[in-house]
C-alpha cells in the first residue's frame, strides 16, 4: 500500500512522544516507516513542514466540533485554555512543539474568523478579540513549557512552602485553573468598559477598520 501523508505525520507524533524533540530525526523516522528517504520528502519538503504538520495534529483535539454550542466568550475563552492546555500535555514535549512550529493553514484561518464573529456579536471588537486569544495561548504555551520541563521536584520545598498553603500546595492543574480564572476577569473588566458609545471602543474600531482598509 502507497505511504500516505497522514500516516508519515502520525507515525512522526510517535516517534517524538518516544524520543522527544530535541532526539527526533527523519532518519528514525524512515527506519521505523521502513521507507527510503525521496519516500518521506514526497509527502512533506522539509522536516520544519512535518514538525508543523505534527504540530497541527496535536492541536487538532483543541478545535474538534463536540456539537457544543457557543456560549459567553469567556466561557469559550476559559474552554479553549483547558482543551489547549491538556492537548499539549497529552504530548512529550508538546509545548515546545508547538512554541516553535504551529502554522496557520486555511482551515484555522476559517476557524479564527468564525470565532472572532462570535465575539464581535456579543459586542466584543475584533482587535479585542484577538488579543485576547493571544494572551490566552502564550500564557497557556509558557505555563505549559514550564510544566513539561521542570525538574523533579524537591520534596523539602513543599515543607518550605506550608506557612502559605496551610491546607496543601496546590496542584499544578488548580494553579493553572485560578490563573486563567484571574485573566479573563481582567477581560470582563476591559469588556465592561467598552460599551458601544465609549471612545475607547469607536477608537478601537476606527484603527481596525484602517488596518484592514488602508
Amino acid at each position: 500500500m502507497p505511504l500516505r501523508r497522514e500516516q508519515v505525520v502520525e507515525a512522526a507524533l510517535e516517534l517524538l512522544d518516544e524520543v522527544g524533540l530535541d532526539a527526533f530525526t527523519t532518519r528514525a523516522l524512515t527506519d521505523r516507516l521502513g521507507v527510503q528517504r525521496g519516500a518521506l520528502y514526497w509527502h512533506v519538503k522539509s522536516k520544519q513542514e512535518l514538525l508543523a504538520a505534527v504540530t497541527e495534529l496535536v492541536l487538532r483535539p483543541v478545535f474538534a466540533d463536540d456539537g457544543r454550542e457557543g456560549g459567553d466568550w469567556a466561557d469559550d475563552l476559559t474552554e479553549y485554555a483547558h482543551r489547549l492546555r491538556a492537548a499539549m500535555l497529552a504530548h512529550r514535549d508538546g509545548a515546545r512543539l508547538v512554541a516553535a512550529h504551529v502554522t496557520v493553514n486555511q482551515s484555522g484561518t476559517e476557524q479564527l474568523a468564525e470565532s472572532l464573529e462570535r465575539y464581535l456579536r456579543q459586542g466584543i471588537p475584533m482587535p479585542v478579540a484577538a488579543r485576547w486569544g493571544d494572551i490566552v495561548s502564550s500564557y497557556v504555551t509558557g505555563y505549559v513549557l514550564q510544566e513539561q520541563t521542570a525538574p523533579a521536584g524537591d520534596p523539602s520545598a513543599g515543607a518550605a512552602m506550608e506557612p502559605w498553603f496551610p491546607d496543601g500546595h496546590p496542584s499544578s492543574g488548580e494553579t493553572f485553573a485560578a490563573s486563567v480564572a484571574t485573566i479573563i476577569l481582567g477581560m470582563r473588566a476591559e469588556a465592561a468598559a467598552l460599551t458601544p458609545a465609549s471612545p475607547a471602543l469607536r477608537q478601537l474600531n476606527v484603527e481596525f477598520r484602517n488596518s484592514t482598509h488602508g
